[in-house]
Protein backbone atom coordinates (compact mmCIF):
# COMPACT_ATOMS: atom_id res chain seq x y z
CA UNK A 1 0.00 0.00 0.00
CA UNK A 2 1.47 3.37 -0.91
CA UNK A 3 2.14 6.37 1.55
CA UNK A 4 -0.18 8.60 0.18
CA UNK A 5 -3.02 5.77 1.08
CA UNK A 6 -1.72 4.97 4.41
CA UNK A 7 -2.18 8.85 5.19
CA UNK A 8 -5.11 9.01 3.19
CA UNK A 9 -7.13 6.23 5.51
CA UNK A 10 -5.01 7.29 8.50
CA UNK A 11 -6.73 10.25 7.92
CA UNK A 12 -10.16 9.05 7.71
CA UNK A 13 -9.46 7.15 11.18
CA UNK A 14 -8.23 9.86 13.15
CA UNK A 15 -11.38 12.29 11.79
CA UNK A 16 -14.06 9.64 13.19
CA UNK A 17 -13.20 10.73 16.62
CA UNK A 18 -12.09 14.36 16.82
CA UNK A 19 -12.01 14.85 20.49
CA UNK A 20 -9.64 11.50 20.84
CA UNK A 21 -7.45 13.03 18.11
CA UNK A 22 -6.62 16.26 19.95
CA UNK A 23 -6.06 14.72 23.01
CA UNK A 24 -3.39 12.46 21.67
CA UNK A 25 -1.86 15.79 19.86
CA UNK A 26 -2.23 17.49 23.15
CA UNK A 27 0.75 16.45 25.26
CA UNK A 28 2.80 16.77 21.73
CA UNK A 29 1.58 20.52 21.32
CA UNK A 30 2.53 21.27 24.94
CA UNK A 31 6.30 19.82 24.98
CA UNK A 32 6.82 21.08 21.62
CA UNK A 33 5.89 24.76 22.32
CA UNK A 34 8.06 24.31 25.89
CA UNK A 35 10.74 23.15 23.31
CA UNK A 36 10.79 26.19 21.21
CA UNK A 37 10.10 28.56 23.81
CA UNK A 38 13.45 27.57 25.38
CA UNK A 39 15.24 27.42 22.86
CA UNK A 40 14.29 30.71 21.36
CA UNK A 41 14.96 32.42 24.63
CA UNK A 42 17.96 30.80 25.30
CA UNK A 43 19.35 31.83 21.98
CA UNK A 44 18.12 35.48 22.76
CA UNK A 45 19.95 35.41 26.26
CA UNK A 46 23.12 33.68 25.41
CA UNK A 47 23.45 36.25 22.07
CA UNK A 48 22.72 39.41 24.37
CA UNK A 49 25.49 38.20 27.06
CA UNK A 50 27.49 37.63 24.22
CA UNK A 51 27.01 41.30 22.78
CA UNK A 52 27.59 42.80 25.81
CA UNK A 53 30.80 40.86 26.66
CA UNK A 54 32.14 41.90 23.22
CA UNK A 55 31.16 45.66 24.05
CA UNK A 56 33.23 44.79 27.56
CA UNK A 57 35.73 44.98 25.09
CA UNK A 58 38.62 42.15 24.09
CA UNK A 59 41.87 41.87 25.26
CA UNK A 60 41.27 42.83 28.47
CA UNK A 61 42.04 41.64 32.09
CA UNK A 62 39.86 43.39 34.64
CA UNK A 63 40.78 43.58 38.73
CA UNK A 64 38.15 44.55 40.73
CA UNK A 65 38.20 45.35 44.52
CA UNK A 66 36.42 42.76 46.54
CA UNK A 67 36.77 38.69 46.35
CA UNK A 68 34.72 36.11 44.90
CA UNK A 69 35.04 33.86 41.56
CA UNK A 70 31.71 36.50 39.80
CA UNK A 71 32.72 39.34 38.47
CA UNK A 72 31.10 42.58 38.93
CA UNK A 73 31.24 45.76 40.32
CA UNK A 74 33.76 46.63 43.51
CA UNK A 75 33.15 46.07 46.90
CA UNK A 76 32.90 50.18 47.99
CA UNK A 77 34.05 48.03 51.46
CA UNK A 78 37.56 47.39 50.31
CA UNK A 79 40.05 49.60 50.75
CA UNK A 80 42.78 47.80 50.06
CA UNK A 81 43.20 48.26 45.63
CA UNK A 82 45.34 51.28 45.38
CA UNK A 83 47.38 53.20 42.74
CA UNK A 84 50.58 51.88 44.03
CA UNK A 85 48.85 48.42 43.02
CA UNK A 86 49.01 49.95 39.75
CA UNK A 87 52.16 51.12 39.29
CA UNK A 88 53.64 47.51 40.31
CA UNK A 89 51.70 45.88 38.13
CA UNK A 90 53.02 48.43 35.67
CA UNK A 91 56.70 47.78 36.61
CA UNK A 92 56.20 43.39 36.79
CA UNK A 93 53.84 42.37 34.33
CA UNK A 94 54.88 42.26 30.25
CA UNK A 95 52.31 42.96 27.89
CA UNK A 96 49.93 45.48 29.04
CA UNK A 97 49.52 48.01 26.32
CA UNK A 98 46.95 49.86 28.41
CA UNK A 99 46.46 50.47 31.90
CA UNK A 100 43.72 52.41 33.40
CA UNK A 101 42.99 52.83 37.06
CA UNK A 102 39.47 53.96 38.50
CA UNK A 103 36.59 54.64 40.76
CA UNK A 104 33.13 53.44 40.30
CA UNK A 105 30.22 55.32 42.33
CA UNK A 106 26.96 53.42 41.60
CA UNK A 107 23.46 55.59 41.02
CA UNK A 108 24.61 58.92 42.21
CA UNK A 109 22.20 62.12 41.40
CA UNK A 110 23.16 64.19 38.04
CA UNK A 111 21.77 67.60 38.09
CA UNK A 112 21.14 69.70 35.14
CA UNK A 113 18.63 72.79 35.66
CA UNK A 114 15.25 71.60 37.06
CA UNK A 115 16.66 68.21 35.49
CA UNK A 116 17.89 65.30 37.05
CA UNK A 117 18.84 61.73 36.74
CA UNK A 118 20.55 58.57 38.31
CA UNK A 119 23.97 57.69 37.01
CA UNK A 120 27.26 55.90 37.31
CA UNK A 121 29.94 58.27 37.84
CA UNK A 122 33.36 57.05 37.17
CA UNK A 123 36.83 58.65 38.06
CA UNK A 124 39.20 57.94 35.48
CA UNK A 125 42.98 58.75 33.78
CA UNK A 126 43.13 59.45 30.19
CA UNK A 127 44.44 56.26 29.45
CA UNK A 128 40.99 55.09 30.44
CA UNK A 129 40.03 55.46 26.63
CA UNK A 130 42.78 53.40 25.20
CA UNK A 131 42.20 50.78 27.88
CA UNK A 132 38.28 50.52 27.04
CA UNK A 133 38.80 51.44 23.08
CA UNK A 134 36.05 54.45 24.22
CA UNK A 135 36.82 57.38 23.51
CA UNK A 136 34.83 61.29 23.06
CA UNK A 137 32.35 61.10 19.96
CA UNK A 138 32.06 64.82 20.73
CA UNK A 139 34.51 67.11 22.29
CA UNK A 140 37.39 66.41 24.68
CA UNK A 141 37.73 63.44 27.02
CA UNK A 142 39.50 63.99 30.16
CA UNK A 143 43.64 64.96 30.24
CA UNK A 144 46.29 65.04 32.16
CA UNK A 145 46.25 68.25 32.96
CA UNK A 146 42.59 67.56 34.10
CA UNK A 147 44.08 64.96 36.78
CA UNK A 148 47.00 66.53 37.38
CA UNK A 149 44.62 70.01 38.67
CA UNK A 150 41.51 67.88 39.81
CA UNK A 151 39.72 69.90 37.23
CA UNK A 152 36.02 69.89 37.76
CA UNK A 153 35.36 68.84 33.67
CA UNK A 154 33.42 65.65 32.72
CA UNK A 155 32.50 63.75 30.26
CA UNK A 156 28.88 62.21 29.48
CA UNK A 157 27.53 59.00 28.11
CA UNK A 158 24.76 58.50 25.79
CA UNK A 159 21.94 57.96 28.16
CA UNK A 160 22.53 60.64 30.59
CA UNK A 161 22.93 62.98 27.51
CA UNK A 162 19.47 61.74 26.13
CA UNK A 163 17.65 62.48 29.67
CA UNK A 164 19.54 65.74 30.88
CA UNK A 165 20.31 66.99 27.94
CA UNK A 166 17.26 66.53 25.31
CA UNK A 167 18.07 67.97 21.97
CA UNK A 168 20.33 69.77 23.01
CA UNK A 169 24.23 70.31 22.99
CA UNK A 170 25.74 69.85 26.53
CA UNK A 171 29.32 71.06 25.52
CA UNK A 172 30.03 73.88 27.79
CA UNK A 173 27.27 73.65 30.29
CA UNK A 174 27.16 73.12 33.72
CA UNK A 175 25.62 69.76 36.15
CA UNK A 176 25.91 69.38 39.36
CA UNK A 177 26.87 65.86 41.20
CA UNK A 178 27.28 64.98 45.22
CA UNK A 179 27.11 69.12 45.87
CA UNK A 180 29.88 69.79 43.13
CA UNK A 181 29.76 71.67 39.73
CA UNK A 182 31.15 70.21 37.02
CA UNK A 183 31.77 71.35 33.29
CA UNK A 184 30.42 69.38 30.21
CA UNK A 185 33.65 69.00 28.03
CA UNK A 186 32.72 66.07 25.98
CA UNK A 187 30.19 63.12 24.61
CA UNK A 188 31.41 59.20 24.69
CA UNK A 189 30.47 57.02 22.06
CA UNK A 190 27.56 54.55 22.39
CA UNK A 191 29.00 51.42 24.40
CA UNK A 192 25.46 49.28 24.73
CA UNK A 193 25.18 46.74 27.38
CA UNK A 194 28.11 45.43 29.41
CA UNK A 195 27.79 41.52 30.44
CA UNK A 196 25.50 41.75 33.31
CA UNK A 197 22.80 43.77 31.46
CA UNK A 198 23.61 47.56 32.39
CA UNK A 199 23.84 50.12 30.30
CA UNK A 200 27.02 51.29 30.14
CA UNK A 201 26.18 54.54 28.61
CA UNK A 202 24.63 55.98 31.76
CA UNK A 203 27.54 57.30 33.24
CA UNK A 204 29.19 60.53 33.80
CA UNK A 205 32.93 60.73 33.62
CA UNK A 206 35.06 62.94 35.67
CA UNK A 207 38.58 62.39 36.61
CA UNK A 208 40.32 60.40 38.73
CA UNK A 209 41.84 62.92 41.54
CA UNK A 210 39.19 64.86 41.62
CA UNK A 211 36.66 61.72 42.02
CA UNK A 212 39.08 60.41 44.83
CA UNK A 213 39.86 63.97 46.51
CA UNK A 214 36.91 66.19 45.93
CA UNK A 215 33.90 64.14 45.21
CA UNK A 216 34.23 61.13 47.83
CA UNK A 217 37.81 61.72 49.97
CA UNK A 218 38.99 58.22 49.59
CA UNK A 219 42.33 57.01 48.70
CA UNK A 220 41.92 54.09 46.86
CA UNK A 221 40.40 52.66 43.36
CA UNK A 222 37.60 50.50 42.50
CA UNK A 223 39.11 48.68 39.63
CA UNK A 224 41.92 48.18 36.93
CA UNK A 225 41.72 47.58 33.58
CA UNK A 226 44.22 46.37 31.78
CA UNK A 227 44.61 45.88 27.45
CA UNK A 228 46.99 43.67 26.62
CA UNK A 229 48.59 43.61 22.74
CA UNK A 230 48.66 39.81 22.54
CA UNK A 231 44.88 38.18 23.85
CA UNK A 232 46.68 34.67 23.77
CA UNK A 233 48.42 35.98 27.02
CA UNK A 234 44.88 36.78 28.61
CA UNK A 235 45.12 33.54 31.09
CA UNK A 236 49.03 34.16 31.68
CA UNK A 237 48.69 37.84 32.78
CA UNK A 238 45.57 36.90 34.78
CA UNK A 239 47.53 34.45 37.09
CA UNK A 240 50.29 37.17 37.03
CA UNK A 241 48.21 39.61 38.05
CA UNK A 242 46.82 37.43 41.06
CA UNK A 243 49.96 36.33 42.39
CA UNK A 244 51.29 39.91 42.43
CA UNK A 245 48.12 41.15 44.22
CA UNK A 246 48.43 38.31 46.63
CA UNK A 247 52.15 39.28 47.61
CA UNK A 248 51.18 42.73 47.69
CA UNK A 249 48.04 42.29 50.12
CA UNK A 250 50.11 39.64 52.20
CA UNK A 251 46.88 36.61 51.23
CA UNK A 252 47.97 33.51 51.98
CA UNK A 253 45.65 30.25 51.82
CA UNK A 254 43.65 29.76 53.25
CA UNK A 255 42.58 33.32 53.26
CA UNK A 256 40.23 34.63 50.61
CA UNK A 257 41.56 37.22 48.07
CA UNK A 258 40.29 41.18 48.79
CA UNK A 259 40.47 41.40 44.73
CA UNK A 260 38.50 39.55 41.50
CA UNK A 261 41.07 39.52 38.43
CA UNK A 262 39.27 38.13 35.10
CA UNK A 263 39.36 38.42 31.49
CA UNK A 264 36.84 38.94 29.06
CA UNK A 265 37.52 34.96 27.66
CA UNK A 266 37.23 33.69 30.99
CA UNK A 267 33.81 35.69 31.14
CA UNK A 268 32.92 34.46 28.15
CA UNK A 269 33.49 30.91 29.08
CA UNK A 270 32.08 30.95 32.08
CA UNK A 271 28.53 32.89 30.72
CA UNK A 272 28.68 30.21 27.41
CA UNK A 273 28.59 26.87 30.53
CA UNK A 274 25.94 28.57 32.78
CA UNK A 275 23.75 29.25 29.59
CA UNK A 276 24.34 25.68 28.65
CA UNK A 277 23.52 23.60 31.76
CA UNK A 278 20.63 25.72 31.80
CA UNK A 279 19.50 25.03 28.93
CA UNK A 280 20.34 21.19 28.98
CA UNK A 281 18.11 21.33 32.35
CA UNK A 282 14.90 23.48 30.46
CA UNK A 283 15.59 20.49 27.62
CA UNK A 284 15.07 17.87 29.74
CA UNK A 285 12.07 19.29 31.42
CA UNK A 286 10.66 19.71 27.67
CA UNK A 287 11.46 16.11 26.94
CA UNK A 288 9.63 14.48 29.60
CA UNK A 289 7.03 16.66 28.98
CA UNK A 290 6.92 15.01 25.31
CA UNK A 291 7.59 11.23 26.88
CA UNK A 292 4.77 12.25 28.65
CA UNK A 293 2.61 13.31 26.20
CA UNK A 294 4.26 9.65 24.25
CA UNK A 295 2.76 7.30 27.09
CA UNK A 296 -1.03 9.30 26.68
CA UNK A 297 -0.28 8.77 22.88
CA UNK A 298 0.59 4.67 23.47
CA UNK A 299 -2.42 4.47 25.77
CA UNK A 300 -5.01 5.87 23.58
CA UNK A 301 -3.93 4.29 20.76
CA UNK A 302 -4.11 0.98 22.40
CA UNK A 303 -7.73 1.99 23.57
CA UNK A 304 -8.61 3.07 19.82
CA UNK A 305 -7.09 -0.36 18.81
CA UNK A 306 -9.95 -2.35 21.01
CA UNK A 307 -12.13 -0.60 20.20
CA UNK A 308 -11.68 -0.61 16.39
CA UNK A 309 -12.04 -4.56 16.34
CA UNK A 310 -14.18 -4.97 13.90
CA UNK A 311 -13.33 -2.39 11.16
CA UNK A 312 -9.83 -4.09 11.35
CA UNK A 313 -11.59 -7.22 10.84
CA UNK A 314 -13.16 -6.16 7.89
CA UNK A 315 -10.71 -4.80 6.71
CA UNK A 316 -8.46 -8.35 7.15
CA UNK A 317 -11.71 -9.99 5.41
CA UNK A 318 -11.54 -7.18 1.85
CA UNK A 319 -7.81 -8.18 1.53
CA UNK A 320 -5.59 -6.24 3.73
CA UNK A 321 -2.69 -7.24 4.97
CA UNK A 322 -1.36 -7.27 8.72
CA UNK A 323 1.05 -4.79 7.19
CA UNK A 324 -1.67 -2.52 5.99
CA UNK A 325 -3.34 -2.55 9.32
CA UNK A 326 0.09 -1.71 11.26
CA UNK A 327 0.79 0.94 8.24
CA UNK A 328 -2.81 2.70 9.28
CA UNK A 329 -2.01 2.68 13.16
CA UNK A 330 1.38 3.85 12.73
CA UNK A 331 0.23 6.24 10.76
CA UNK A 332 -2.24 7.82 12.91
CA UNK A 333 0.25 8.41 15.36
CA UNK A 334 2.99 9.88 13.32
CA UNK A 335 0.09 12.33 11.93
CA UNK A 336 -0.84 12.77 15.43
CA UNK A 337 2.27 13.95 16.29
CA UNK A 338 3.63 15.57 13.41
CA UNK A 339 0.48 18.18 13.71
CA UNK A 340 1.02 18.37 17.38
CA UNK A 341 4.53 19.27 16.36
CA UNK A 342 3.33 22.22 13.50
CA UNK A 343 1.23 23.75 16.28
CA UNK A 344 3.08 22.94 19.51
CA UNK A 345 6.20 24.66 17.31
CA UNK A 346 3.51 27.97 15.78
CA UNK A 347 2.32 28.18 19.42
CA UNK A 348 6.13 28.52 21.34
CA UNK A 349 6.98 31.18 18.46
CA UNK A 350 4.05 32.97 19.30
CA UNK A 351 4.50 32.41 23.49
CA UNK A 352 8.47 33.64 22.86
CA UNK A 353 7.14 36.76 20.76
CA UNK A 354 4.91 38.09 23.59
CA UNK A 355 7.22 37.23 26.47
CA UNK A 356 10.01 39.35 24.43
CA UNK A 357 7.73 42.10 23.66
CA UNK A 358 5.61 42.38 27.10
CA UNK A 359 8.82 41.75 29.16
CA UNK A 360 11.34 43.15 27.19
CA UNK A 361 13.38 40.18 27.21
CA UNK A 362 15.60 38.92 24.32
CA UNK A 363 14.64 35.85 22.05
CA UNK A 364 16.12 34.60 18.61
CA UNK A 365 13.48 32.87 16.45
CA UNK A 366 15.90 30.10 14.40
CA UNK A 367 15.76 27.04 12.40
CA UNK A 368 16.52 25.14 15.09
CA UNK A 369 12.77 24.95 16.84
CA UNK A 370 11.19 23.66 13.80
CA UNK A 371 13.91 20.64 13.00
CA UNK A 372 14.01 19.76 16.56
CA UNK A 373 9.59 19.70 16.74
CA UNK A 374 10.27 17.34 13.38
CA UNK A 375 12.33 15.49 14.81
CA UNK A 376 11.00 15.05 18.38
CA UNK A 377 7.43 14.51 17.11
CA UNK A 378 8.35 11.83 14.90
CA UNK A 379 10.30 9.60 17.54
CA UNK A 380 7.61 10.21 20.08
CA UNK A 381 5.02 9.05 17.15
CA UNK A 382 7.18 6.05 16.11
CA UNK A 383 7.63 5.38 19.90
CA UNK A 384 3.67 5.96 20.69
CA UNK A 385 2.28 3.95 18.23
CA UNK A 386 4.66 1.01 17.30
CA UNK A 387 3.25 -1.47 19.67
CA UNK A 388 -0.97 -0.52 19.31
CA UNK A 389 0.04 -0.88 15.74
CA UNK A 390 1.89 -4.07 16.34
CA UNK A 391 -1.31 -5.54 18.16
CA UNK A 392 -3.48 -4.17 15.57
CA UNK A 393 -1.89 -6.21 12.99
CA UNK A 394 -1.32 -9.57 15.03
CA UNK A 395 -5.50 -9.60 15.95
CA UNK A 396 -7.33 -12.80 14.14
CA UNK A 397 -9.59 -11.56 11.58
CA UNK A 398 -12.29 -13.70 12.29
CA UNK A 399 -11.99 -12.92 16.22
CA UNK A 400 -11.61 -9.32 15.58
CA UNK A 401 -14.84 -9.21 13.48
CA UNK A 402 -16.77 -10.78 16.34
CA UNK A 403 -15.57 -8.09 18.59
Amino acid sequence: MSIGKIIGISLGGLSKNKMRAFLMMLGVIIGIATLTVIVSMAKGARHKVMKGIANFGPNAVMVSAGGGKMFGPPDEKVTTLTLEDVNAIKESIKGVKHIAPFTVNLEQTVIYGNMNTTAMVVGVTPEFADAWQWYAEQGDFISEEDNTGMSRNCVLGKTVLKELFPGQNPIGETIRINNTNFKVIGISSKRGASPHGVDMDRRVTVPLTTAMKRLYNITYIGMVRLYLDNPERLDETTKNVNALLRERHHITPPQEDDFRVTNTQAMASTAKGVSKTLTTFLLLLSLISLGVGGIVIANIMFISVNERKKEIGIRRAFGARAKDIMGQFLGEALIVTFMGGVVGTILGISITMGIAMLKKMPAMISWEPFVLAIAFSTIVGIFAGLQPAKRAAAMDPVQAIRG
